[in-house]
């Protein structure tokens, strides 16, 4: 009986350890599978080139395809570019490909399938540097002065001494533009010049920054808190250098005489196109100032024609990690006339918020922590304990309930500019990304006004629908209303409603914001000679605030502000 447990006990364990292991076939979807080290060398390839051979060894496939035909876009990859084997514009070179010396040559090359019109080629050679990391740009000098076919320029890899802050500076490659454009509007302006980086309301971000000319090249990097900003830059008087978006085909639009997006083939927006971008912790970045290809529009029928404007793009050297650590907050004063301090975990966030204002934000570290709200004084008007997340832009509100006591919201802000579409079939979202928008919030702070609908011109409502917006409370379902850059004048208005009944009656003593509301600080544009547009991009929120009722002094009384939430 023995032996045959033993052998059965054998022959299982014989089965057992014979048994392959079964090994999930799964298909790699990485573009790049090879494992290649980075150099210290980016081409910024701004001429248009689609091939590259390097040490006589051709990289991309060379291959011209019929821009009509049915394949138009099926380029076969290579082992250096596997996605359609073409030359990006932004290229690291792989470190095999320099010698011992620590050198390659390079030739570049335009294929395209209109023939030898428009092929180019250039040979240049570049120098890998461990001390000294260096971005070559390839500038367009077919339809440019004053710059060499190759430009060299240094960069840094290393972060910003502050670990909360990220590191940028500018890069001013301008130049004059050969056979400059004559639009229905006019002809073609000159934007080459000492060069500034500025916020979104033109205030300047650091004189080392500030003034660089083309002879200079590369500003210094200045280290800035991270954030969601919408930099700017700007000529000496005041105009702005347009930026090329590709979001939607307006955006890669330009109006000759005033580089703004046109809104026909005669009238204009007098918008300049500027992105919206997250600047996370540890990150390093250049703004590119130079030519890029836009289209103008030629005539009624909305034909286009090309051109090349010196344009600005954002760049990243560094790429940050994710931020796990780091959220901003700012206070906000809806509560009284009466300046306001606000604190978290003991430490003074703000001091003297106006009635109707909010302070600058504060970089903080996540976790659990005590805010608090403060007379001017100095006495604590009210208190509360709350949980924040890393990467999260925070606003604190202080406001007054039915009783006019005060009392702390904590809202978090969507600065991401990112919108969810409909569903898919297997429960998964769909996302767009954009960056140029305007996001609207909608709160209710005020005394006196239980239910309130916000509306567009004329009590039109605003989808998504924000109605019966009570005091104190938040939407949190959609709470973002996207405003298209481009639409025309509008109002905001506040009704009074109920339940059942939207949008209710007007509120004649609230006073109406309009589109140019938004706009922070006019004096950017008319300084300029520029005339306004109709608004601004950006995150905002719009609260109605103060009292509505008999004897309520004209400070207190209900009104609409507008906070902006990135700079």
């Amino acid at each position: 009986m023995n032996k045959t447990i033993l052998s059965m006990a054998l022959l299982l364990l014989c089965l057992v350890s014979c048994k392959k292991e079964k090994l999930d076939m799964k298909e790699d979807k990485r573009t790049v599978t090879e494992q290649r080290a980075n150099s210290n060398v980016r081409v910024i390839n701004l001429s248009g080139f689609n091939q590259v051979v390097a040490n006589g060894d051709s990289l991309t496939n060379f291959v011209v395809r019929n821009p009509r035909g049915t394949d138009w876009y099926k380029y076969p990859g290579t082992s250096y570019f596997p996605k359609d084997g073409r030359l990006t514009k932004i290229w690291t070179i792989p470190q095999d490909i320099f010698d011992v010396s620590e050198k390659a040559n390079l030739h570049f090359a335009g294929r395209y399938y209109l023939g030898s019109g428009l092929n180019m080629d250039l040979d240049i050679e570049v120098k890998n540097s461990y001390d000294q990391p260096t971005d070559y740009y390839l500038m367009p000098t077919p339809y440019m002065k004053d710059q060499p076919e190759v430009v060299s320029v240094p960069r840094a890899v290393t972060t910003s001494s502050k670990p909360d802050h990220f590191k940028i500076r500018i890069v001013n490659l301008t130049g004059a533009i050969k056979n400059p454009a004559f639009g229905p509007t006019g002809a073609q302006e000159n934007l080459v010049g000492a060069l500034s980086l500025a916020y979104a309301d033109g205030t300047l971000v650091d004189s080392k920054t500030s003034n660089i000319s083309v002879a200079t090249k590369a500003s210094d990097y200045v280290e800035v808190p991270y954030g969601t900003y919408q930099f700017k830059v700007l000529l000496q008087d005041g105009r702005q250098i347009p930026a090329k978006g590709s979001e939607l085909h307006e955006y890669g639009l330009l109006d000759p005489p005033t580089s703004t997006i046109p809104e026909s083939y005669s009238r204009v927006t007098n918008l300049p196109y500027c992105p919206i971008h997250s600047y996370q912790p540890g990150g390093v970045y250049t703004i590119l100032i130079a030519p890029q290809q836009f289209d103008y529009i030629a005539n009624e029928i909305g034909e286009t024609v090309w051109m090349y404007q010196n344009s600005f793009q954002v760049i990243t050297d560094v790429s940050p990690a994710v931020n796990q650590t780091y959220y901003r907050v700012q206070g906000a004063n809806a509560f009284g006339t009466q300046k306001i301090g606000f604190r978290v975990n003991g430490k003074e966030l703000a001091r003297a918020v106006s009635f109707g204002e909010s302070s600058a934000y504060l970089n903080q570290v996540h976790g659990n922590a005590t805010i608090e709200a403060l007379s001017e004084g100095g006495e604590v008007l009210a208190h509360a304990e709350q949980v924040f997340r890393p990467n999260q832009n925070y606003t604190l509100w202080l406001y007054p309930d039915e009783n006019n006591k005060p009392k702390l919201l904590v809202l978090a802000n969507d600065l991401s500019g990112t919108l969810a579409l409909p569903a898919e079939d297997d429960a998964t979202f769909n996302h767009t990304q954009k960056r140029f928008f305007g996001f609207n919030r909608y709160l209710n702070l005020s005394i006196g006004n239980p239910y309130i609908t916000f509306t567009t011109n004329n009590g039109q409502s605003i989808i998504p629908a924000k109605t019966n917006v009570q005091p104190g409370i938040p939407i949190l379902d959609q709470p973002y209303v996207s405003t298209v850059m481009l639409s025309k004048a509008y109002e905001i208005m506040s009704y009074r409603s109920q339940p059942n009944v939207v949008p209710g009656i007007w509120a004649k003593d609230i006073p109406v914001l309009q589109s140019k509301d938004f706009i922070a600080r006019p004096d950017l544009y008319l300084k300029a000679g520029r005339k306004l547009p109709e608004q601004e991009a950006g995150i905002y929120t719009i609260a109605l605030i103060g009292k509505s009722g008999d004897g309520v002094p004209t400070a207190e009384k209900a009104r609409m502000i507008i906070v902006k939430h990135n700079k």
